[in-house]
């Protein structure tokens, strides 16, 4: 049965449909890949060694064949002799043997810098707040607890993106030197909490520090 028209009757399939259909078939792609935003566990060199870090939801839609990056931000790079550096770019991860790194063009040339030849980076949030990362050797870790001060175990990203972070590092309550996150190096806190215990059993770190978080 054919559509009428004031000047023809056409019989196949309406002009419109095709591009809903193709709309609908890249929104379903979409859709599986939003339930499906798991960050994969990845290696990286540390100062204390080489640590797997665990896989996590991430509000971000996230290929399982490519490393982490940081989002592109107006990062401000302070080098060691004090002068810094403005300029919108992003962090790039290495892992196992090679250093985070940062890139800008300046006068048509590249120029890029790693962790020890820092100071600090840091980039301006919405709130005008300073999201600062500190050199760790191979990486910037940014405090991902700026609101939570009250928690006994803060946890540092190794990108800016604080609000999606890559959880590489912690720091106890009080304690001045900032762990890598491994199973070996939380062992020693989790004593006396069962609960805890048991995930960092499981290798859920991060579980396991927001039990330790939760306790009295």
């Amino acid at each position: 049965m054919g559509i009428k028209t004031n000047r023809q009757t056409y019989t196949g399939t309406p002009k419109y449909v095709l591009p809903i259909l193709c709309f609908g078939l890249v929104m379903l792609g979409n859709l599986s890949q939003v339930f499906a935003q798991f960050r994969a566990p990845y290696t990286m060199r540390t100062p204390g060694g080489n640590i797997t870090i665990p896989g996590s939801y991430a509000p971000i839609l996230y290929s399982f064949d490519r490393e982490p990056i940081s989002s592109r931000y107006k990062f401000y790079i302070v080098l060691k002799n004090d002068s810094t550096v403005v300029s919108k770019t992003k962090i790039k991860l290495r892992t196992a043997t090679k250093p985070s790194e940062i890139s800008w063009r300046e006068k048509g040339k590249k120029y890029t810098v790693t962790p020890d030849q820092t100071k600090e980076i840091y980039r301006i949030d919405y709130w005008n707040k300073k999201i600062k990362g500190i050199p760790q050797d191979s990486c910037w870790l940014f405090l991902v607890d700026t609101v939570s001060y009250e928690k006994r175990i803060r946890r540092y990203s190794m990108t800016a993106d604080i609000n999606q972070p890559a959880i590489s590092h912690f720091k106890m309550e009080k304690a001045k030197e900032i762990l890598p996150l491994k199973k070996e190096t939380l062992e020693p806190y989790v004593e006396g909490n069962e609960k805890a215990k048991k995930l960092l059993s499981k290798n859920k770190l991060l579980k396991a520090i927001e039990e330790l978080n939760l306790q009295d």
